[in-house]
């Protein structure tokens, strides 16, 4: 008699890669943007971010396959992607279009020109399969796509990831910059995570932020974060942040965060009616 065949079990929920800060910010906003379902319009800051991202990508792709692309061409693929968004832009004067195409210029060359000459990337914009964790509580999905793979010097391999936005590099004791890594460990941890999966290697090189600042100046800068795989997996003393996630989504427990930096109605879908605590 043969065995029966065994199914495999349910996820309690597939959480993108980016929305793991999200999710231990405001588990009440996470909740209903990712389980729910309520959506926002993008912000002008998310629309540059993602020009950004397809500028430099390109340029970076061109590198590996040895077409090498010039800087103005990545530029123009930027500003194509501002002018063109795939989703809806809720623009507002805290960035308008003219401002966030002028930043898609600066920044976009500046990487070009300073951070990528610096970097040697295995992977660009590595799509990666879906990964499914398991916890005592239940089966986790992830998913996303890793900005970078870098090769260190020594021949290691770890995760980079670009950030843009008003705030990310910040001033250093001798008078360098440096990009802001606090609070970037658990989408890196994932995306490392998710990138040990796909390439079938083990990334062991410290993760990076690559920071790209939309100010007057407009600095970039890179910072890095040593261990960014022992906060998501625990040790045998503390559980992991993906064993708290399933425990969460098990008990359907999402506390709110009233002092959540994103607590208002331009980045919550519930602030208002659906939610009774920030009040």
């Amino acid at each position: 008699m043969n065995a029966p065949e065994r199914i495999p079990a349910e996820p309690l929920a597939t959480i993108r890669a980016s929305s793991w800060p999200s999710l231990f910010d405001c588990a009440h906003r996470w909740y209903f943007q990712n389980i729910v379902g309520l959506r926002m319009p993008s912000s002008g800051n998310a629309a540059l971010g993602t020009a950004i991202h397809a500028g430099t990508a390109a340029f970076d792709e061109s590198r590996l396959t040895g077409e090498h692309i010039d800087v103005v061409t990545a530029v123009d693929t930027a500003r194509a992607a501002l002018q063109s968004p795939e989703q809806e832009v809720a623009w507002d004067d805290s960035l308008t279009p003219v401002e966030a195409d002028g930043f898609a210029v600066k920044l976009t060359t500046r990487y070009c020109q300073e951070i990528s000459p610096t970097r040697q990337y295995a992977a660009v914009e590595l799509a990666c399969a879906a990964l499914d964790i398991g916890t005592e509580y239940g089966m986790v999905r992830v998913t996303g796509t890793t900005d970078r793979i870098r090769i260190t010097d020594d021949g290691r391999k770890g995760i980079s990831d670009l950030k843009s936005g008003g705030r990310a590099t910040e001033k250093t004791a001798d008078g360098g910059r440096r990009a802001v890594t606090k609070g970037h460990h658990i989408q890196l941890g994932i995306y490392t995570l998710m990138a040990e999966q796909a390439s079938g290697e083990r990334l062991d090189a410290p993760a990076e932020i690559i920071g790209l600042q939309t100010t007057k100046d407009a600095p970039v800068a890179t910072g890095e974060v040593a261990d960014v795989k022992t906060p998501l997996l625990g040790t045998d003393d503390n559980p992991g942040l993906i064993q708290i996630a399933a425990r969460m989504l098990k008990d359907g427990i999402f506390p709110p965060n009233p002092k959540s930096m994103l607590c208002s109605a331009k980045y919550c879908p519930a602030y208002g009616a659906r939610c009774h605590y920030h009040d």
